[in-house]
């Protein structure tokens, strides 16, 4: 028989059933049988594995591992799942799904063995049509970012549509029953950073198509981003947008799921509902469609593409139909449609755009691009018919194929950063008490007035008197009487060193007129006698006229952390008096650990404190975050 002819048979016998597609395929064999050469057999199994109709196992070659096991002891073994052929003939290659056989070998004694059992068991190999790692474990500081770094290798005859990853397995936030799979990144390198400290697990979601079955046609989920601005009043006066979203609409099939997203001035699904198979829900939801605001032509591109990325399933193929004149009245579009765009290729989402009522070029060229850059199609007009060929684009380029995901996982371990602080301090000192000392009497003589401060002179003040009047000649001394301090107010007079130009035993009256910050006024009176043999001294304690008030100082602490974390700071004023204050970084309640949401601290907190005394103070300042990162400060605060 001819070359074709014996092929053919062949490939007829596989077909009927009487060749197992998964049974030893042995090259003599088929060439006795089929009366090929050994040529034309080889040529034919490689023709018949690419059509998958056949999965050939290894036919000599087989690996093998000698190992010494004692009674008690047990030993993994570990196959690449590679061929193994002794010949060549795909030799290294991953093999193709089918069930093998594994074939234990057991002897007994050690120099000459004398007897075996052999043990075999069978098992299967799934469909493999890619091999990922998400990469190995990160180690990093909070606050840092890092980037991943997988592995995606295409071992089948498959093609990536998406990487995207899942930062918290635990919690499914999606709600579809699968924790891991949430996309919280896409791309295959995206860059992160973790605002606490912590292990974080991490899993990788590889989504791809590929020829696994003979599955003709592919569940589809869509999304019809529709445009409800003012102006399709004029652009779209028929209503065609609604008109051929729901001709597409009444063709999706049980598994088909559908969804609806109206834009202007934002955008939102249309009654929050989410990707379904309730077919006449998704009618009536297009039905509703308006036509008032503006129109922010991203917002309804990556609104739908959230919708996909938040409740797609990942065995169905992902559209968005986009319908829109392409007239933006937000400045937001040149930065936003770029970046919507880089979305839908890193989610593998095609996006084909329907012109509706389109006048400008430049609003066509946005459409264009948008379809051409996503693996779409641009309808220059939304026509029912034509718009139905989409659904030729999906089985041209899905037939014999299916949807897959494959998953991967590693971790982030984040190390915790102490925070970072600064402070300064002023000092906001009570207003002055005013003190003024009056003199009569004799014509010449001088009286000084010293305040006392524990014992210590803080200021003084003289008076020498002369001819005229007493209220012309004063002196006034204006400081702040602490409380807490002993403030005592000393006149001192001399009049052995004045002239002797009066009585002998003449009167020198003295006032101190004190007038406090709050307007309080006090007079002190005593009159000296001219004729002494020393200094005259009198002390007033003023005590019962101190205001009260503080030396206030005013500390403001910066804090810097990189985590996202509660932080705690506590100042020690150095005169006995501590104060604590802990800021949340909710500013709710404690946040719970790990955090990996928010973003890095930055705080500055006020702190207030009187002293009751002048001197000079070490003040500290420790800060302590939520992980246990502690850092302290002291500096040095003096009080006159």
């Amino acid at each position: 028989m001819a070359a074709n002819s014996n092929y053919d048979a062949l490939r007829a016998a596989i077909v009927r059933g009487d060749i197992a597609p998964n049974a030893r395929l042995v090259e003599a064999d088929i060439s006795s049988t089929f009366e090929m050469s050994r040529g034309a057999v080889r040529t034919a199994l490689i023709r018949l594995e690419q059509e998958g109709l056949i999965v050939r196992e290894p036919i000599g070659g087989f690996p093998r591992q000698p190992v010494v096991i004692q009674p008690g002891e047990n030993m993994t073994w570990t196959w690449d799942g590679r061929w193994q052929r002794a010949d060549g003939f795909h030799k290294g290659e991953l093999v193709p799904r089918g069930e093998y056989l594994v074939i234990v070998e057991t002897l007994f004694g050690v120099e000459q063995p004398e007897l075996g059992t052999i043990a075999e068991r069978t098992f299967g190999i799934g469909d493999c049509l890619a091999q990922i790692s998400a990469g190995a474990p990160i180690f990093v500081a909070e606050g840092a970012n890092f980037t991943f770094a997988p592995t995606v290798t295409i071992t089948g005859n498959a093609n990536i549509t998406s990487v995207t990853w899942d930062l918290d397995p635990t919690v499914d936030a999606n709600g579809d029953g699968n924790a891991t799979d949430d996309i919280d990144l896409v791309g295959p390198t995206p860059t992160y950073a973790f605002g606490d400290d912590g292990i974080y697990p991490i899993v990788m979601n590889v989504r791809g198509f590929g020829t696994i079955s003979s599955k003709t046609r592919v569940d589809q989920d869509v999304v019809f981003s529709i445009d409800g601005s003012a102006s399709m009043v004029t652009a779209d006066p028929s209503s065609m947008r609604k008109v051929t979203a729901k001709a597409y609409a009444q063709r999706l099939v049980p598994y088909d799921r559908g969804a609806v997203v109206e834009f202007r001035d934002s955008a939102a699904l249309v009654k929050q509902h989410h990707l379904s198979g309730n077919y006449s829900q998704i009618l009536a939801d297009i039905d509703s469609i308006g036509a008032f605001g503006g129109s922010y032509l991203a917002g309804g591109l990556r609104r739908g593409l959230n919708e996909l990325a938040e409740n797609g399933n990942a065995s169905h193929i992902w559209l968005e139909i986009f319908f829109t004149d392409g007239e933006s009245t937000s400045f937001r579009d040149r930065f936003e449609i770029p970046r919507a765009i880089t979305l839908a290729q890193q989610l593998g989402v095609p996006v084909y755009t329907v012109g509706v009522g389109v006048t400008e070029p430049s609003a066509e060229t946005i459409l264009r691009d948008i379809a051409n850059q996503t693996g779409g199609r641009y309808f220059p007009t939304p026509d029912p018919v034509e718009i139905l060929t989409i659904l030729d684009d999906i089985a041209q380029n899905t037939s014999q194929g299916g949807y897959f995901v494959v998953s991967s996982e590693t971790s982030v371990t984040v190390a915790d950063v102490p925070p970072d602080v600064t402070a300064a301090a002023e000092m906001n000192t009570p207003p002055p008490t005013t003190m003024t000392l009056r003199i009569a009497g004799e014509k010449w003589h001088d009286v000084r007035l010293d305040l006392l401060r524990d014992g210590t002179a803080a200021g003084s003040v003289s008076v020498v008197r002369h001819p005229g009047s007493p209220d012309e000649q004063t002196g006034t001394l204006s400081m702040p009487l602490y409380s807490g301090n002993l403030n005592v107010a000393r006149l001192v007079y001399t009049p052995l060193d004045d002239p002797i130009n009066g009585q002998v035993n003449g009167a020198n009256p003295a006032w101190v007129n004190v007038t406090l910050p709050n307007g309080t006024y006090v007079s002190f009176h005593h009159t000296f006698n001219v004729m002494h043999p020393d200094t005259w001294v009198w002390e007033i304690d003023l005590s019962a006229v101190t205001p009260g008030e503080l030396a206030v100082a005013v500390a403001t602490v910066a804090v810097n952390d990189p985590g996202s974390d509660d932080i705690t700071i506590t100042v020690d004023w150095g005169d006995g008096a501590t104060e604590t204050r802990t800021v949340f970084h909710d500013g709710l309640g404690p946040d719970p650990f790990p955090s990996p949401g928010g973003g890095p601290v930055s705080l500055l907190e006020a702190f207030l404190h009187g002293f009751a005394a002048a001197g000079t103070y070490a003040v500290t300042v420790a800060v302590v975050d939520d992980d246990g990162g502690t850092a302290t400060l002291t500096f040095s605060l003096t009080i006159v």
